[in-house]
């Protein structure tokens, strides 16, 4: 009789199930809620919040007065030098493009993570918040009218996902990325949805269709605008000022606006601003008046005393701009 020294079915059958065994013991080690790929990113997580939260801290830390307190003008320097800051909020509003801080508690946002700094400058690590970036088909100059495509990429970590995009009455649901198309300059505003509640606004600045005018926000207190050249110059609060190819350059006069809508494009008074960094720079040159020459006081020390009364008015106005520390200028009327 003769035996067969091969293995079995049963035997086969029995190896395969252990095999299967020891193959869904090592995935659940690898991937399962207590698993090494879960302990990895769980760590890798808590290194980036933990980052973020100590890199504000240290920002915090160098603002302190000698007073004991936060000095708030070193706070705003030593945040916008943060790695990774998106955004700085003060009762949910951004602060980040044109104000700085003026009280305390806010809330900033660093590598994707909500960290607030309350009244006596204790941080407070919040919540994770979607970061949102956005890129334009050109930012080369184009014509009037032209279509640039705007395209939005949104992200969030901690196992969150983005669950909403939205753009006016466009919404694009689960997915991070999105695309639309502009033919006006203008900030146009998209919002994004996770799905820990947490949202994220981000302002797409499009300025390089044709002659279209846009303008910065209104400045709530005089601020230091500087050009495309590095040149700078003082505008007033209560203004905003044009951010556009065609108005922001200081050597060919900057625009303001005392008003903008939605878009940033003016709805107001439009002037041109006069930057004066010497006030011994201001002249008034000789001229006519009534069909006559008049020689008018140059080198000006003070408001010149002859011509009608609404010249002088306008002049003395236009000269204590100029001799204003906080402003260094004057803005008139375009013709």
């Amino acid at each position: 009789m003769v035996r067969n020294k091969g293995i079995t079915l049963i035997a086969l059958v029995i190896t395969i199930i252990i095999l299967l065994i020891l193959a869904g013991v090592s995935i659940e080690t690898l991937t399962g809620e207590n698993g090494l790929l879960t302990k990895a990113n769980t760590a890798k997580t808590e290194n980036i919040k933990k980052s973020a939260e100590e890199k504000v801290k240290i920002a915090v830390a160098g603002s302190f007065g000698t007073n004991g307190g936060i000095d708030l003008n070193d706070l705003n320097t030593n945040l916008r030098q943060v790695e990774g800051l998106t955004d700085i909020l003060y009762n949910d509003t951004s602060i980040f493009e044109n104000n700085k801080i003026e009280k305390l508690p806010i809330d900033v946002v660093v590598d994707g993570y909500i960290v607030e700094i309350d009244e006596k400058g204790k941080v407070i690590l919040k919540a994770i918040k979607p970061i949102v970036n956005y890129s334009l088909s050109t930012e080369e100059p184009v014509e009037e009218g032209t279509k640039v495509t705007v395209t939005i990429t949104a992200s969030i970590i901690g196992g969150e996902r983005i669950t909403k995009i939205i753009y006016g009455e466009t919404v694009v649901t689960n997915q991070s990325t999105m695309t639309f198309d502009v033919t006006k300059n203008g900030y146009y505003k998209v919002t994004v949805e996770a799905s820990n509640e947490e949202t994220a606004e981000c302002i797409i600045k499009v300025t390089n269709i044709g002659n279209g005018e846009i303008f910065s926000d209104i400045y709530v207190e005089t601020k230091t605008f500087t050009d495309e050249k590095g040149r700078t110059a003082r505008i007033p609060e209560g203004f905003a000022v044009g951010v556009s190819n065609t108005i922001n350059k200081i050597e060919n006069g900057l625009v303001i606006t005392d008003q903008i809508d939605e878009f940033h494009r003016s709805t107001g008074n439009e002037f041109v601003w006069v930057p004066v960094d010497d006030k011994t720079d201001f002249i008034r040159v000789e001229g006519y008046r009534n069909g006559s020459k008049q020689s008018y006081l140059s080198n000006c020390s003070e408001p010149y005393k002859s011509g009608s009364q609404e010249e002088k008015n306008l002049y003395t106005a236009m000269y204590n701009s100029v001799t204003n520390p906080n402003n260094k200028g004057f803005y008139c009327r375009p013709i």
